[in-house]
């Protein structure tokens, strides 16, 4: 289909931006959690959400599949 396969491995733009959001997202709850600086660790924590209601929007369980992308499944003999 066209522009499903923006990124690497089959998956398209917008799942690649929500798994950025949600990586950044926990890097920066990480840091103000260790840092105890409460506001920049629930700013994390919902960065994380808003990254996973994205990727749920995006389809990005749709991009997921055991031999990579849709009609590569190697053949049973």
């Amino acid at each position: 289909m066209a522009g499903e396969a923006g990124g690497g491995h089959g998956a398209t733009t917008g799942v690649w931006i929500c798994t950025a959001v949600i990586i950044a997202g926990t890097i920066l709850g990480a840091i103000g959690l260790i840092e105890w600086v409460w506001p920049m660790f629930w700013v994390g924590v919902g960065l994380v959400v808003a990254g996973c209601i994205g990727g749920y929007f995006a389809n990005i369980m749709d991009m997921v599949s055991e031999y990579g992308p849709a009609g590569s499944e190697p053949e049973h003999g």
